[in-house]
Parts: structure tokens; sequence; C-alpha cells
């Protein structure tokens, strides 16, 4: 009862860089859909800060237009154990990618994010980059991309932490993609992050996902997410893996 009263509270308390490659829709780029959008819940095992089944929502919304497409996302989660909420996350972003080379896309975007299981109080992001189209068939999709980021956060820091309670740093973003389309879909992203003013700071992020479809629009994803972070604030392990589940519908 727990876990569903968590679904059913996700989108009020509404996870941190997110992988947008993920909700790209690339296979309608070229339809007369101006309007396209995803809807998921999934239910989800972590190991890593939090070992504990929680909920997680997300939903996305592009536009396109003759000059560009227009993506906004927002994802949460959130648990209850014994009575009380022991993790929660959200995020909300958004970006514009330039339609006017094919291969190569200008993007910009901003982003607001805060996740309580690693001590994140909030988390500002704004930036803008270069991405390259590697490969657009449609049986297999390929991008990389590289950007600049300014990133402010407030970290929730203990006692004796020498971890700075506000950080405020330009950050250096490169992602490599592969979409591969089937009777099933698999797609994978790699992002490595590292700070300007220091090399060894350093974040990297993964993901994986297989999407089934069900019936219509209605399918199911199965995603493994990972996060190594160089330098995490006293108390959070330097590294977490998340194995998800979700029902999801297209529109």
């Amino acid at each position: 009862m727990k876990v569903i009263l968590a679904l059913l509270l996700m989108f009020s308390e509404s996870r941190p860089q997110v992988n947008i490659e993920s909700f790209r829709s690339e296979d309608k780029l070229n339809s007369e859909d101006k309007l396209n959008g995803d809807v998921m819940l999934s239910l989800s095992s972590n190991i890593g800060n939090v070992d504990v089944i929680q909920g997680d929502g997300a939903g996305n919304i592009t536009l396109h237009t003759d000059a560009a497409v227009y993506l906004a996302v927002v994802k949460g989660g959130m648990g209850f154990l014994g009575g009380r909420r022991f993790a929660n996350s959200g995020v909300a972003h958004l970006r514009s990618s330039l339609k006017r080379f094919h291969v190569w896309q200008p993007e910009f975007f901003v982003q607001a994010d805060y996740a309580k299981s690693r001590r994140l109080d909030g988390r500002f992001l704004a930036g803008g980059g270069m991405r390259w189209v590697l490969s657009d068939e449609n049986s297999v999709h390929a991008a990389v991309g590289s950007s600049l980021m300014w990133e402010d956060e407030a970290i929730d820091t203990q006692i004796g932490d020498s971890h700075p309670s506000r950080t405020s740093l330009l950050r250096y973003s490169n992602y490599v993609n592969m979409k591969i389309n089937g009777r099933a879909t698999f797609s994978t992203t790699v992002y490595h992050q590292f700070a300007v003013s220091s090399w060894k700071d350093i974040r990297l992020l993964g993901s994986g996902e297989l999407s089934t479809p069900i019936v219509g629009n209605i399918k199911q994803t199965t995603t493994l997410n990972f996060r190594i972070d160089s330098k995490p604030p006293m108390g959070v392990k330097t590294s977490d893996i998340k194995l998800a589940t979700s029902f999801g519908i297209s529109f």
C-alpha cells in the first residue's frame, strides 16, 4: 500500500543530469506530428545510497518546428519505509535543438533538480553545445555530443565534511548514444563530465534501456542506470546503480 501511495504522489515532488537521449523522438522527426511525448511509471530497486524499493515517474513533451525541436522533461521519485519518506528526487529540464543542419545540431538547455539521497538540496545548470549525428538510419541511430554548462549546487553537508555546502563551477560534458530499432528498441548512453577548474572532479553517468511494445502506444521498458561521482559529500557513496521496470504510453 505504501508503494502504491508513493506512485500516486511522485509527480507532486517531481532525478539529475537527465539522460536526454532516452527522451528524443528521432523516429518522429520527419512525421507530420508537431507535438508528441511519453508518460511512464515504474517500480525500481536501488543498490548504492538507497537500498530499497521506490516508485518513479517521468513525462516529456516535444514540439517540432521548421527551425528547431523543443523538449521539456519532468522526472521524479518518492518512497516510504516504516511510515516515513526515505528518499525523493525531482528534475525539470528544457532544451532546444536547432535543425538548420541535420548532422550538426547546436543545442541550448537549462535544468533544475534535487536528490535527497545524495544530499543534494538543489542544483541549477545552464549551457549549450553541439550534437553530431553519426547515423540516422531507421534501424540504427548514433550520435555524440559536447557542451559547456555552468552548474550551481547546494549540498546538505554534515559536520566535519570538507565538501563545500555551495559550489558554482563550469563543467565540460561529453556523451555518446546509440539506439537500435527492431521488434524491441535498445538504447544506451554514456556521459563523461568534468569540472574545467579541476579535471579530477569527474562524473560518469550511463544508461541502457530495452523497450518492448505491448499493445498500441503502450510499452514496457527495462532500464539500468549507473552514476559515478569522484568527489561526493560525506555520507554519499561514489557510485549508484539503479535497475527499473516501467510501463508507459506514447502520444
